[in-house]
């Protein structure tokens, strides 16, 4: 018997997409032999001129500019262009699928999605085309195109704007969670964790991410850790970004000068591949609310306090911790650093809070690729 072929696709720039690419290629990668089919990877630069710089360049500086492409994106007029310019960016996808010959190709980034879905429609080839809409609540028309064949979307709330929105048919849309790596989902111990990166007391160990891109929500918590009388230690994640790793570098410096107790300990970390075990070793975490790097820390069941997110493309996120019971917003003035102190006088209240939600989500993600493989065999029949 012939193995079908499933290629997961993804941009090549270190965002969201390419996250929620590597989980859902990881898994079905594991289910191979037993399920008789072939699964591909593959990274494909996008043809979108300085779009992305312009995005970077907006992202950190200028928010409201995301508030303003949100609206825009609802225009029909702009989801013309978008189709017309996807045109431009097929020749990579096109060469990679050609390649591969795949049966089923599961794209996780929007704009690849656009350009094999127009290629599906003007030429003769037959493999099935899928597309994760890749926010959860503040998901935008752009994310669907009626000439593909399935929508994973995170929960109803995808759907609705799929069917009401974007006219898309209830059965090329699939509600299945968020998808998240399976090794986040607690498989890693605690007190191996923590030796690992460098803990071996009981202390509260406080994990501070400022997101793939990097972002200023670092100053928000730094100047707190002088006011630190106990035991702390803090993990800083600072992702790609070198102007936000060499920020907590010089105050990491200072901050030995200044205090001799040595009752703090910063551990000052760039990207990290392994994060899975990394969460497994600290209490709570503070971050930017990305919809990837909240949900990795829900499987890990630990508490999200957001202190920072990308006005208009990410406000569903503020919504979703909110209303969801996953954690706290405190991103206004001190109410980061002011949490934090209070946080540490009385840990165990604050993480029993939201103690049951977060389980609650976590076992309801976890079930996600397990949904995706599901529909694989139904719709590919094996």
């Amino acid at each position: 018997m012939v193995k079908k072929k499933i290629l997961v696709m993804t941009d090549h720039m270190p965002w969201g997409h390419r996250s929620i690419a590597r989980a859902i290629y990881g898994f079905l990668k594991t289910k191979e032999k037993e399920e008789n089919f072939e699964v591909y990877y593959a990274e494909v630069k996008s043809e979108m001129g300085i779009s992305n710089d312009i995005y970077q360049f907006s992202y950190r500086y200028l928010p409201l500019s995301s508030r303003i492409g949100r609206w825009m994106s609802y225009l029909p007029q702009i989801r013309k262009v978008i189709e017309e310019l996807s045109f431009t960016n097929l020749s990579a996808p096109k060469k990679v699928v050609q390649k591969i010959k795949p049966d089923l190709v599961i794209s996780t980034y929007w704009f690849h999605s656009h350009s094999l879905a127009g290629w599906k429609d003007r030429g003769d080839v037959n493999f099935k085309l899928w597309t994760v809409v890749a926010d959860p609540w503040t998901v935008l028309p752009v994310s669907y195109n009626s000439k593909i064949d399935m929508h994973l979307v995170y929960d109803q709330m995808g759907v609705d704007v799929g069917m009401k929105e974007c006219g898309i048919p209830k059965n090329k849309i699939l509600e299945t969670g968020w998808w998240t790596r399976p090794e986040m989902f607690g498989k890693f111990d605690r007190k191996e964790a923590r030796k690992k990166l460098g803990f071996s007391d009981d202390r509260q160990v406080v994990f501070v991410g400022g997101g793939s891109l990097g972002t200023n929500s670092l100053t928000k918590l730094l100047p707190a850790l002088m006011l630190i009388k106990g035991k702390v230690g803090f993990i800083f994640n600072t992702g790609t970004d070198k102007l936000a790793y060499n920020l907590v570098e010089q105050y990491t410096r200072l901050y030995k000068k200044l205090n001799k107790q040595g009752n703090v300990i910063i551990k000052n970390l760039g990207w990290i591949e392994n994060m899975g075990e990394v969460l497994a070793g600290v209490d709570i975490v503070f971050g930017k609310a990305g919809p990837n790097f909240l949900f990795d820390v829900v499987a890990s069941q630990k508490p999200f306090v957001a202190i920072t997110h990308i006005g208009g493309q990410e406000d569903g996120n503020i919504d979703l911790i909110k209303k969801k019971g996953l954690g706290w917003v405190k991103e206004k003035g001190t109410e980061a650093a002011d949490f934090l102190l209070a946080y540490l006088e009385d840990p165990k209240r604050y993480q029993d809070k939201f103690k049951k939600n977060i389980e609650t989500e976590a076992r309801k993600n976890e079930k996600s690729m397990g949904i995706i493989l599901g529909e694989i065999k139904r719709e590919m029949r094996i």
